[in-house]
């Protein structure tokens, strides 16, 4: 599950399909995972979470690459048979789903991507996430959650009302400690500490298989690191 919070909680959502041609049906719908709804990821929000990715990785994640992680929705929980791939109305570049059911976003050239169903269609929910050498589940970058962050409101904002936008940018957005990410772990944290150095502040778990990942705190530089201790 991925939200952006705050005093007010920023859902990471997309919009409608560009054109008719474009359009899934059910069974072939992608959408990006938010906190209480689900939105349909299309060519525009897929544009912009490139963009950014492109723009933030320099700065903050020089070595990172971006990921989605796959997930099925529906009935089926299998993803057997599922394959995507990214598509410009020319080049189809193939994504295999691996075994920790992630995609890897390779470097393309254009704006004109898009994430399509190339084998079993299957309503899928996709989470995305920035992630560099030498990272762990249990030990990331403060910079990849940086870039993360604006990759993830670089979706929503696409949908994101105009009072929530200004609101977003007012507290400072990604750059503001008062932003985080919302994140569902897989198994009960024992703790979770944001560290640097000789430099160490807890990080925040909202029950036991969930928490606000920071994206910014005052003092601390792109490569200070989130350890998780797991119970």
């Amino acid at each position: 599950m991925f939200k952006i919070v705050s005093t007010v909680t920023f859902v990471c959502a997309v919009a409608a399909p560009a054109s008719p041609h474009d359009a899934a049906g059910s069974d072939e719908e992608i959408v990006v995972t938010g906190g209480s709804r689900d939105y349909t990821l299309t060519h525009k929000e897929f544009a912009a979470a490139l963009k950014a990715f492109r723009k933030y990785r320099p700065s903050f994640a020089p070595e990172s690459e971006l990921w989605f992680e796959v997930s099925a929705r529906g009935r089926d929980p299998s993803l057997a048979g599922v394959q995507l791939a990214l598509f410009d109305g020319r080049t189809r570049l193939p994504l295999p789903i691996g075994a920790n059911h992630r995609i890897r976003v390779p470097v393309v050239v254009g704006e004109d991507w898009r994430l399509i169903h190339i084998g079993r269609p299957a309503p899928i929910r996709i989470r995305p996430w920035v992630i560099s050498p030498q990272t762990s589940p249990a030990d990331l970058r403060l910079g990849d959650l940086q870039v993360q962050c604006r990759v993830g409101w670089a979706i929503a904002r696409q949908s994101t009302s105009v009072v929530v936008a200004g609101m977003f940018d007012m507290v400072g957005g990604c750059a503001s400690s008062k932003i985080g990410l919302y994140q569902e772990l897989s198994r009960p944290i024992a703790s979770a500490m944001l560290v640097e150095g000789r430099r160490r502040v807890p990080v925040p778990t909202w029950h036991e298989t969930a928490i606000r990942m920071p994206t910014y705190l005052k003092g601390y530089t792109p490569e200070a690191r989130v350890h998780i201790a797991y119970r």
